[in-house]
């Protein structure tokens, strides 16, 4: 077995088609949807290096795993191949991401004695894991998985003054890091850390989708993500302005971009959020999603 650190934009695919594997392989259970590696590597983790975070196991039949730090949010990913699941390997992988969450806190500043991570309700074998290394279930409402067939979703009704479609590319940077400042107030985006992140591995304008109003200005938005193996696409991030909401934007571009993935072969769309946004929840519902996968957020208290 051999452990190395991120080494450029082909592992980006490399872990993509690993996930995508995996997903075939179990139903989804206990991996993440491909779009969600770009999106953690390059959103979640814009303000550093993916080589100081990222950790790739591999043997003779390719990856085996592989660790992603998350030093702001004091948590990390973890993904384990299916074939590899529950023994001594998986443990292994388990107590590296621990030090290596915490080294990578304690580098960048980040003070605390505890740190978070999740598992699918549905992986029996990470839950007694964690369980047996000291990691607790918090008792917070779960993040649901939904899922949908898209001939299930009805078609989009714009509401007037609006229209959705794919953004440009990174001339509309600025108007980009605008809406989703709007949705997220709390999360910063500048015009430049959105074009680093337009310009970054897996990324495709044309699969992000904009609500623009009759004034120009993005009013909603949905970044669209691609698992071809499986045909399942994943909403995310997705998000509607704050001075734009109420009038429908949101159960509109969520529709839309469901049947812009149809377009490009997918059968499946996906989306999350917490069971304890009812907003979400109710949006994601109306728009004809069902949940399908639970996660539960752990914690576990550090020396």
């Amino acid at each position: 077995m051999r452990r190395r650190s991120y080494e450029g934009e082909a592992d980006v695919a490399r872990l993509q088609r690993f996930n995508a594997e995996s997903i075939a392989a179990t139903g989804g259970c206990g991996y993440l949807h491909p779009g969600d590696i770009v999106h953690h590597l390059f959103y979640g983790n814009r303000h550093f290096d993916p080589v100081d975070l990222t950790t790739i196991w591999e043997d003779e039949s390719g990856v085996a795993a592989w660790v992603l730090a998350h030093p702001k949010f004091r948590s990390y990913d973890i993904q384990v191949r299916h074939d590899l699941r529950g023994g001594g390997f998986e443990r292994e992988v388990l107590e590296f991401a621990d030090a290596r969450i915490v080294e990578a806190m304690r580098a960048n500043g980040v003070e605390s004695d505890v740190i978070y991570g999740d598992a699918f309700r549905c992986d029996l074998v990470r839950v007694e894991l964690l369980a047996e290394m000291g990691w607790k279930r918090d008792e917070d409402p779960p993040y649901i998985i939904n899922r949908a067939r898209i001939t299930d979703i009805p078609k989009p009704e714009v509401p007037d003054g609006y229209t959705i479609r794919p953004v440009a590319g990174v001339k509309e940077a600025a108007a980009v890091a605008a809406v989703h400042q709007g949705a997220f107030p709390g999360a910063n985006w500048t015009e430049e850390e959105y074009r680093t992140v337009m310009e970054s591995p897996g990324y495709d304008p044309a699969r992000e989708l904009v609500a623009e109003a009759a004034d120009g200005t993005f009013a909603a938005f949905a970044v669209t993500w691609y698992d071809e193996l499986n045909r399942t696409g994943l909403m995310e991030a997705v998000g509607t302005h704050v001075d734009h909401r109420q009038v429908g934007l949101g159960r509109a571009i969520v529709r839309f971009a469901a049947h812009h993935m149809a377009a490009a072969g997918m059968e499946f769309a996906t989306v999350a959020n917490s069971e304890s946004n009812a907003a979400s929840s109710a949006l994601y519902r109306s728009a004809g999603f069902e949940p399908w996968h639970v996660l539960d957020d752990y914690e576990k208290t550090i020396g």
